[in-house]
C-alpha cells in the first residue's frame, strides 16, 4: 500500500494540462454548453457560491444518505426548511474559513480583506459617550448631540485626541472604501444588520467594497492558524507545487448522475489534501470526527470523481489545525481497511440516491412503513 509516510512521486500523466478556466475571456461559462448543461472536466477558478448553484450532487449529500435517512437528506437538500446558525457558531466558522483561505492562497487573502482595528489596542483612545463629553467639557466645546456627532466634533475642534470610532472610521475607509462605509452606515440606520461589521456579512455591498472587513481577533486567529500550518514540513510540501480550488465534474457510469468536487488542493502528483481548522488535533480526537463527520466517504467520493475525470487521486491527506486551546498542526490518513469500507459505502449513497430521485420515495428509517420491534 502506498503512504503518505513515503516521499511519494507517482507517475502520473500530465492531467494538469486539462485544467480549464472556469471563464473565457469573454466571460462565458466554460463548464457549460450551449444549451446551459454541464460539461464534464477539470475547471479552475470557479467562486464557491457558483459551484454549490451546479446541477450537480457533491460528497456533503452522499456523506448525509451514510449517515441517516433519506428524509434527513430531502430536509437538508430538497425542501425549503432554513435553519440559521446562531452568532457563536458563524464566528466559529468565519475564523476557520479565513484560517482555511490563508493555508491554500495566501498571497490572495491580504488583496481581499482588511483587518478592524480592537479597541484593546487602544487603550488610551476615547470609546464612551461619557468619555467623549467629557473631554468636549473640558474643552469649552459643546456637548450635546448623538454619539457620532460628538466625535465629528472631537475629530474636527481636538485632533490631537484619539477618538476610537475614528481610528475604525478610517479603516474602513483604507479598507472598504468610502463609499461602501457609508452604504454600512445606511443599512445600520435601517436597522438592516446591528453594526458596520455585519453590514458586510451578506455580500449585499460586495460590488462597491474594496476590500471585506476582518474583526481584528478573528484576523489574529486566521494568521496564528496560517503560522501554525507553516511549522509542519510535510503538510507544507503537500500544500505545493499544485493547485487550490479545483472543480471536477464528471459523470457516475452506474446511476448517470452528474457528480461535483471542489478539492482544497492537488498537487502535480495527483495528491490530494483536505485542510480542516478543528477544535483538537489529537489522533484519536480527529479519528472520532472523522467517523462522526464521514471524512472518510468524503475522501472517497472526492478520488472516485477525480479518477472519472482524468485525475488519477489514490492519496488523501487530512491536514488537520488546532488553533482554541493550542497551536498544532498534523497530517493524517485513513486506513486502507477504512476506505475500501468508505468507498462500499459511498457507492451505496449512490445507489440510495439514485432510487429516491427516481422513486420520490424520501423515506426513513423504515422503508415501507412496517411496524419495527424494539426493545432496551
Amino acid at each position: 500500500m502506498v503512504s503518505l509516510n513515503a516521499d511519494v512521486s507517482t507517475s502520473v500523466t500530465e492531467w494538469f494540462e486539462r485544467i480549464t478556466p472556469a471563464y473565457n475571456s469573454f466571460g462565458d461559462a466554460n463548464y457549460l454548453d450551449s444549451n446551459d448543461d454541464l460539461i464534464e472536466g477539470i475547471y479552475a477558478d470557479l467562486p464557491n457560491d457558483v459551484y454549490h448553484s451546479l446541477p450537480a450532487f457533491s460528497s456533503s449529500l452522499i456523506k448525509e444518505l451514510v449517515k441517516n435517512t433519506p428524509a434527513h437528506v430531502y430536509r437538508n437538500y430538497f425542501s425549503d426548511i432554513e435553519r440559521k446558525r446562531t452568532t457563536t457558531q458563524r464566528n466559529t466558522l468565519d475564523t476557520g474559513t479565513y484560517g482555511h483561505e490563508l493555508v491554500l492562497e495566501d498571497t490572495v487573502f491580504a488583496q481581499k480583506y482588511f483587518r478592524v482595528p480592537l479597541q484593546s489596542e487602544y487603550p488610551h483612545a476615547l470609546s464612551t459617550s461619557a468619555q467623549l463629553k467629557e473631554a468636549l467639557k473640558e474643552a469649552g466645546l459643546k456637548v450635546t448631540g448623538t454619539k457620532a456627532e460628538l466625535v465629528e466634533r472631537i475629530s474636527k475642534e481636538l485632533p490631537q485626541i484619539d477618538v476610537f470610532d475614528s481610528i475604525v472610521q478610517k479603516a474602513y475607509v483604507d479598507g472598504a472604501g468610502f463609499a461602501a462605509l457609508e452604504a454600512a452606515k445606511e443599512r445600520v440606520e435601517r436597522k438592516e444588520c446591528t453594526s458596520i461589521q455585519s453590514a458586510f456579512d451578506d455580500g449585499a455591498l460586495s460590488s462597491i467594497t474594496k476590500k471585506t472587513p476582518v474583526d481584528g481577533l478573528v484576523w489574529d486567529d486566521a494568521h496564528r492558524i496560517h503560522k501554525t500550518f507553516l511549522t509542519h514540513a510535510r503538510a507544507k510540501k503537500l500544500i505545493s507545487n499544485g493547485y487550490a480550488e479545483l472543480t471536477m465534474i464528471a459523470r457516475d457510469p452506474d446511476t448517470g448522475l452528474m457528480l461535483k468536487v471542489k478539492f482544497d488542493y492537488i498537487n502535480k502528483d495527483a495528491i490530494a489534501s483536505d485542510v480542516k481548522t478543528t477544535r483538537s488535533a489529537n489522533p484519536r480526537k480527529f479519528a472520532m470526527q472523522c467517523r462522526d463527520l464521514s471524512y472518510d466517504v468524503q475522501a472517497e467520493f472526492y478520488k472516485y470523481v477525480a479518477n472519472l475525470a482524468g485525475v488519477p487521486v489514490t492519496l488523501f491527506a487530512f491536514i488537520s489545525i488546532e488553533f482554541l486551546d493550542a497551536d498544532i498542526c498534523e497530517v493524517f490518513e485513513i486506513n486502507r481497511t477504512r476506505q475500501l469500507k468508505a468507498f462500499d459505502q459511498m457507492k451505496e449513497g449512490l445507489s440510495t440516491l439514485t432510487y429516491c430521485l427516481e422513486t420520490e420515495d424520501w423515506h426513513g428509517y423504515s422503508r415501507a412503513d412496517e411496524i419495527m420491534v424494539i426493545d432496551w
